[in-house]
């Protein structure tokens, strides 16, 4: 295995305070970084000019320690001239120099949302009153919720989808407290319209656990007339499933048969329940008007979720291993909410 370094690459300043200033911030995060990364992993901050070291002396000092594949972590917030020239132009002279070595570069900084957090105290402190803690509704659940919506607005990056796509992926994101998952949400062309269309009728929804069917809001379930029903609640499926060699969430969807037809059915903790409901998709046994899939985990979630983007089939899911009850319930609240504006 190749010995690694990391080198934390700032701008640099010219000025007397810069001067200090850089040092100590290049040393606090490189000293802040090595417990993150693994044992006898070397990390030391550089500067693009005006300060010491150099990336060339960075570059230098890892190599005299035997480094021979180094991470280079530009410490900028935009990918301006240094980031699309000025540095690429140094890492291919590097190679030059040092032939034997791997020099990998990392992603800016960038759009991140602790900066939007420290960017917001920042303001706070200079004028508290523009805080919205100093507005006394800002503690209401609903006022929570707006200011959190507002910020996730921001943090959304660029995405290929429609308007009330967005809405989902915005509470899923909400429920998940990570904008990255964003990326990772699918949608089948007509997943969105499909599951407006459901409640707009009235038709069931059916959860694999318990945990999901109580975060639907039963308020809006109620206006339209949506049934939530709990897989697991609708027998006693442990006798079925040690029968069958399946898990009891597996056993509970085959149970259910053809009472999913026309249904959302909506999988937030198993992947064997989503396998299961995909075998009797396939079989012709059942379709569900939309499949909220996102079993959550790294035994069979990332397959089952993949194989249910394969099927077409209305669905909603996230890429990977990433799901849970918390973000399969969000997406059947925001459709909910989206048949409520139709509704109006």
């Amino acid at each position: 295995m190749p010995q690694t370094g990391v080198i934390i690459l700032a701008h640099g300043s010219r000025g007397e305070r810069g001067v200090v200033e850089v040092s100590e911030t290049l040393r606090r995060v490189s000293e802040g970084v090595k417990p993150m990364l693994r044992p006898g992993v070397k990390v030391i901050g550089a500067a693009l000019q005006f300060n010491h070291p150099s990336l060339e002396e960075a570059v230098e000092s890892l190599a005299g320690w035997g480094v021979n594949r180094m991470v280079i972590m530009p410490y900028f917030l935009f990918p301006g001239r240094h980031i699309t020239e000025d540095i690429p132009q140094l890492i291919e002279r590097l190679k030059c120099t040092y032939p034997e070595t791997q020099f990998i570069i990392t992603d800016i900084l960038g759009l991140n949302e602790h900066f939007i957090d420290r960017v917001a105290k920042c303001i706070e402190k200079a004028a508290p009153e523009l805080s919205a803690k100093a507005r006394g509704s800002s503690s209401s659940a609903e006022a929570i919720e707006y200011q959190s919506l507002e910020i996730i607005e921001g943090l959304l990056p660029s995405l290929d989808c429609s308007e009330e796509e967005r809405q989902v992926i915005k509470r899923i994101v909400h429920a998940a407290g990570d904008s990255q998952i964003a990326r990772l949400v699918r949608f089948h062309t007509n997943a969105v319209s499909a599951g407006i269309d459901t409640i707009r009728q009235g038709k069931p929804i059916f959860t694999d656990v318990r945990m999901v069917a109580v975060g639907i809001n039963p308020h809006l379930t109620q206006e339209f007339g949506c049934s939530i029903h709990c897989a697991l609640d609708e027998l006693n499926t442990m006798g079925q499933a040690q029968e069958e060699g399946v898990t009891r969430n597996a056993a509970a969807i085959r149970f259910l048969g053809r009472k999913l037809d026309g249904a959302i059915v909506t999988i937030g903790n198993a992947p064997t329940a989503l396998l299961a409901l995909l075998e009797l998709i396939d079989s012709g046994d059942v379709l569900p008007s939309l499949v909220v899939g996102m079993p959550v985990g790294f035994v069979q979630a990332r397959e089952s979720k993949a194989d249910l983007i394969k099927r077409n089939i209305p669905y909603i899911t996230i890429e990977g291993t990433r799901g849970g009850s918390a973000v399969a319930t969000a997406t059947v609240n925001a459709l909910l909410n989206l048949a409520r504006e139709i509704h109006k």
